[in-house]
C-alpha cells in the first residue's frame, strides 16, 4: 500500500519531494492515532483519508492553500515517469498538472485505484454525487482543451450523462 499512498501524497503536493516527506510526516501521525482506525473499514481507504486530511490540515496554515498545490509542467511530468516503463505524454501530464488538487486526486481514486465514488466520496470527506460531478468537470475540461488544441477527431463524440440527450420531460 505504501507506493499507492505515495502516489497520493506526490500528485497531492505536486512534487516527489515534498510528497514523500508529507507520507513521512502522516504515517507518523496515523501510528500516533492509530486508535482512530475502525475495525471492518478497509485499511486502505482510511490510510488515504488519513493522508488526504493530514494534507489539509497543513495547507490551513498557508495565506493560498490551493496554491501550494501548483506546479510546473516539467515537475509535474516527472511524476509519472517510470523506471524502464512508457511515459505520459506532456499533453496529458500538462492537462493534470492544471487541474484543481481536488479533480486531480478524484481522477486518482477513480480510476488509478479504483475506488467507487462512494469510497472516494469518504477520502476526499464530499459525498459520493460530488465525485460524480467533478468526473463530468474533469471530461468537460478535456473535451474543450481537446477541441481548443484542434485534436478532436473527426466524428468523436464526448461521453455524457444523458446518452439520449436531457428527459424531455424536463425543462
Amino acid at each position: 500500500m505504501l507506493p499507492r499512498l505515495k502516489r497520493f501524497a506526490d500528485l497531492m503536493v505536486g512534487a516527489r519531494k515534498e510528497g514523500t516527506a508529507l507520507l513521512g510526516r502522516a504515517l507518523q501521525r496515523m501510528l500516533a492515532e492509530q486508535h482512530r482506525y475502525q475495525r471492518g473499514t478497509a485499511l486502505d481507504r482510511w490510510a488515504f483519508a488519513e493522508l488526504y486530511r493530514h494534507w489539509l490540515n497543513e495547507l490551513r496554515g498557508h495565506a493560498d492553500p490551493m496554491g501550494q498545490a501548483k506546479t510546473d509542467d516539467a515537475s509535474f511530468e516527472r511524476l509519472f515517469r517510470k523506471e524502464g516503463g512508457a511515459e505520459v505524454d506532456a499533453l496529458t501530464a500538462s492537462f493534470l498538472g492544471n487541474l484543481p488538487p481536488q479533480q486531480r486526486l478524484t481522477l486518482l481514486l477513480v480510476y488509478g485505484e479504483r475506488f467507487d465514488h462512494i469510497d472516494a466520496g469518504r477520502v476526499l470527506d464530499v459525498p459520493a454525487d460530488t465525485i460524480g460531478v467533478r468526473l463530468v468537470r474533469i471530461s468537460a475540461t478535456l473535451a474543450d482543451r481537446l477541441s481548443a488544441r484542434g485534436q478532436m477527431l473527426p466524428g468523436a463524440t464526448i461521453e455524457t450523462l444523458y446518452p439520449e440527450g436531457p428527459s424531455k420531460g424536463l425543462s
